[in-house]
């Protein structure tokens, strides 16, 4: 093993200071310095094991999460923001306002059901948007919560479709499906691996928290997230985790091709009610030909649920694209 070009400096750097030193005891010098050299390799020893170790952590978790945690339901509150460029304005209000400014806002509240289905690895994230703009647009029936629990084995094709309805709210044209809280987490499972390349871990902090953040990038295909035409989207980003439990406190999902680029950051938390970490805050931003948009959803109230329908839905993959 080789000492990293850094640690050389240092040592080279100490052994300096202590030449220039008026010492009656060059046996110490000696000693000083075969302690750092000593120290600065045990320190990269340590650092090569425990790289492997961390992200292992990390990807256990993952596979843990995915695997174990709950459908969930939340209440959303959903804060989209557009810029469109003086050369291109076509994007459309949901009031139906033929001729939109060059910046426009939106909140909106939702009924947001993160929900684990047959034949997927992670959430299906549904969506019944409730207010836009403090505007009611329907009471709070719990309309997708009442039909996932309903035993009709068509459930689930009448929910999606509600959720459907709902993204004509967003604004701008990009399709925000990559937006699901989980999944950054798909490119740590074990199936993907030998197509996942990770850099050495690099200490960072979380709200004055000591974690361990990782990059990563899809190398090749077949990708996770792909374009409407079924084509490979390759992915990077980071997940930043704890370094003794390998449990994820963020991810960051970065894609992008000569049409528009999305990058989608989600922060977790433990939810005392439910003693599990979930999604509490995600932000996007989205830059299209035409159009920059950016996004802030922050979840409360979280439950979780049991899914009814016995139907078998295979969780498509995401699309960026308008």
């Amino acid at each position: 093993m080789f000492l990293s070009v850094t640690l050389r400096t240092r040592i080279k750097a100490y052994i300096v200071r202590l030449s220039n030193m008026t010492s009656t005891n060059p046996a110490a010098a000696l000693a000083a310095v075969t302690l750092v050299a000593v120290t600065a390799l045990a320190t990269a020893l340590t650092a090569s094991q425990t790289a492997p170790d961390l992200l292992a952590r990390a990807q256990a978790f993952a596979t843990q999460y995915q695997r174990d945690a709950p459908s969930l339901v939340a209440e959303e509150r959903y804060l989209q923001n557009i810029t469109y460029s003086r050369s291109d304005t076509r994007g459309t209000s949901w009031s139906g306002n033929p001729a939109p400014p060059a910046t426009e806002g939106r909140e909106m509240t939702s009924e947001l059901v993160m929900v684990r289905v047959a034949g997927s690895s992670g959430w299906v994230l549904l969506r019944d948007v409730l207010t836009v703009d403090k505007r009611r647009i329907r009471d709070r029936e719990e309309r997708l919560l009442n039909l996932l629990r309903s035993p009709d084995p068509s459930a689930f094709a009448q929910a999606s479709k509600l959720a459907e309805e709902s993204a004509r709210f967003n604004l701008g044209r990009v399709r925000r499906t990559m937006n699901v809280p989980d999944i950054a987490l798909e490119y740590l499972q074990p199936q993907h691996a030998g197509r996942i390349a990770f850099e050495a871990p690099r200490k960072d902090s979380i709200d004055g928290l000591p974690v361990v953040a990782f990059r990563f990038r899809e190398r090749i295909g077949p990708s996770i997230i792909r374009d409407p035409a079924g084509g490979d989207v390759l992915a990077n980003g980071r997940v930043w985790v704890e370094p003794e439990s390998g449990a994820i406190v963020r991810t960051e999902l970065i894609l992008r091709d000569r049409f528009s680029t999305g990058t989608c950051t989600v922060e977790f938390r433990i939810e005392p009610r439910l003693a599990i970490r979930v999604p509490v805050k995600m932000t996007e931003r989205y830059v299209a030909r035409g159009e920059d948009i950016s996004a802030v959803a922050t979840y409360s109230n979280f439950r979780s649920f049991a899914v009814s329908t016995t139907e078998k839905v295979t969780k498509p993959p995401g699309e960026l694209y308008p």
